[in-house]
């Protein structure tokens, strides 16, 4: 099941094959188009799918906003990606809950769907070294460590907000 995924998630992306992987198709809360690459000059992605009735990702999603800070955003693009969802309805779950995260859409679960994730919060790694998913949620302390190991600096002491299971 797992290399299913892996498989539809790359052939999805274009890692399989010759050329550069195809860009993730995203849109703004003002439904502007944005295009999520990553060319060897680009930084690594990092893209946490989301939607505002799962009780886990509002769990979440602070968590990955602190451990983001410590993210140069030209090493690392931490994302925070809505499925589906319209964006007043993306905007009022922003105004109850205080994350600092770009926050982009992703109309109709298109991308999610190609990249083979499923259920939420979903993630999907993208690095020099390939494309990684992982569903479920994430503790804030494996979220220091995952950013920490592409690059990000280690959170300073106090600054570590409260651990998921």
């Amino acid at each position: 099941m797992a290399c299913r995924r892996l498989l539809a998630c790359a052939s999805a992306l274009g890692l399989l094959g010759a050329g550069p992987p195809a860009p993730i198709e995203l849109r703004t809360l003002d439904g502007a188009a944005i295009r999520i690459t990553r060319g060897p000059a680009e930084p690594d992605v990092v893209l946490h799918f989301w939607a505002s009735w799962c009780r886990e990702c509002a769990e979440e999603l602070p968590s990955l906003g602190r451990a983001a800070q410590a993210c140069d955003p030209a090493r690392v693009r931490v994302i925070a990606v809505n499925i589906g969802e319209e964006p007043e309805r993306v905007q009022a779950f922003l105004t109850q809950h205080a994350f600092e995260l770009t926050v982009l859409l992703d109309p109709g679960g298109k991308a999610w769907r190609r990249a083979g994730l499923w259920g939420v919060p979903s993630n999907l790694l993208w690095t020099a070294q390939g494309v990684s998913t992982s569903a479920g949620q994430t503790s804030a302390q494996r979220w220091r460590e995952r950013l920490e190991g592409l690059g990000c600096a280690p959170l300073a002491a106090g600054a570590s907000g409260s651990a998921q299971p």
